[in-house]
């Protein structure tokens, strides 16, 4: 899949832009806080309608306007020519397919795949479990809609099951039971999911990683760590049952999926505490990439990487060696303050400066 044409409208600090992307590469050259990042975060809706940002919908209208557009040409391995135009309200989003409404998101998840890197993606590394966790759940969500209302489903319960502990009075058991199986058959889903889908990622991420550095000996992995993981419905209840003592003392939930994790490792040892930065950059970078092998193996479309202030980050030897690992990528499109050195890759440069773009 690769985006041929993007028009923007009000999203962030870009007022109106349109612009031809044809080409598999195409880069956004410009000073920091001119509006790189923000038009690559508008491409990113294509993945699940999210900002890969993190950001609130009413964080991408540009101050003063009531809504914000995006509207993408797309040249698609199944459909063809494609467009598709998003409306971003403050409480509301709205996807429309050559002109017709999206009725449900099922509709729409999977079927015009992109992965985001960014520089900040060192943190799912480095950071806390619960950044990796929403990684990994973005990412299965993104073509998952199962999944997806799986996990609303557990987190309502949970957040209720977290009310009660923390109210003024002792729950009574039965309420307690009552939320407990709620959820107990989301809990065993999202475990199911997530440890299937760590174990497809981790020979992904295990090429990636090999082509990115050109096979150096550093074995690495990617090992998905549930906090649990009960055999039925019934021990997952029984899980929470002999937890209660505990929660009602820390007033949470102390056990559960919302406690997983999965973690990078080189030559046996935790990347965290043994990696160089060089290293944990490429872990981090093969992650992304493994992602998009993934998406490509599970849809059969090859996803848009969006690249943001990466590249210039990476050693030259690592630089190189990205577009060996981005073989399933169709398209990468890429912003930086400065043109990436080396490799004989041709771009489509746009020049960027206060929200406005130019060749």
């Amino acid at each position: 899949m690769r985006l041929r044409e993007l028009r923007v409208k009000d999203f962030r600090n870009v007022a109106l832009a349109r612009l031809e992307l044809d080409g598999p590469r195409v880069y956004f050259l410009g000073p920091n806080g001119q509006g790189k990042t923000n038009l690559i975060e508008a491409v990113g809706l294509l993945g699940a309608l999210r900002s890969f940002r993190g950001a609130e919908p009413r964080d991408l209208i540009r101050h003063g306007a009531p809504e914000a557009r995006v509207w993408c040409a797309l040249e698609h391995e199944r459909d063809g020519a494609v467009e598709v135009e998003i409306a971003i309200r403050p409480r509301q989003r709205e996807v429309s397919i050559n002109g017709a409404r999206c009725r449900r998101l099922a509709e729409f998840l999977g079927r015009f795949p992109v992965v985001a890197l960014s520089s900040h993606d060192l943190q799912l590394l480095r950071g806390a479990p619960q950044l990796r966790r929403r990684a990994l759940d973005l990412a299965l969500a993104a073509l998952d809609e199962t999944y997806l209302n799986a996990l609303r489903r557990y987190h309502t319960a949970l957040d209720q099951r977290n009310a009660l502990l923390r109210s003024s009075r002792t729950p009574m058991p039965e309420e307690l039971t009552a939320f407990e199986a709620q959820m107990a058959p989301e809990a065993a889903l999202i475990v199911a999911a997530r440890a299937a889908t760590c174990a497809a990622l981790a020979g992904h991420f295990t090429i990636a990683y090999n082509r990115l550095t050109d096979g150096a000996p550093e074995v690495p992995a990617l090992h998905y760590s549930p906090d649990a993981l009960p055999a039925s419905l019934v021990d997952w209840c029984a899980l929470w049952m002999d937890s209660r003592a505990r929660d009602l003392v820390m007033r949470t939930t102390m056990r559960g999926p919302h406690r997983d994790d999965f973690t990078f490792e080189l030559l046996n040892h935790g990347a965290k505490s043994f990696g160089s930065e060089g290293q944990q950059r490429g872990l981090v970078v093969s992650w992304r990439l493994a992602q998009a092998a993934w998406q490509h193996e599970r849809t059969g479309f090859a996803p848009i990487v969006l690249a943001d202030d990466v590249l210039g980050e990476l050693d030259p030897a690592r630089r190189a060696g990205f577009w060996h690992a981005a073989t399933d990528a169709a398209q990468v499109i890429a912003t930086g303050t400065s043109l990436p050195a080396g490799g004989s890759t041709e771009w489509k440069v746009w020049n960027v400066k206060d929200g406005a773009f130019a060749l």
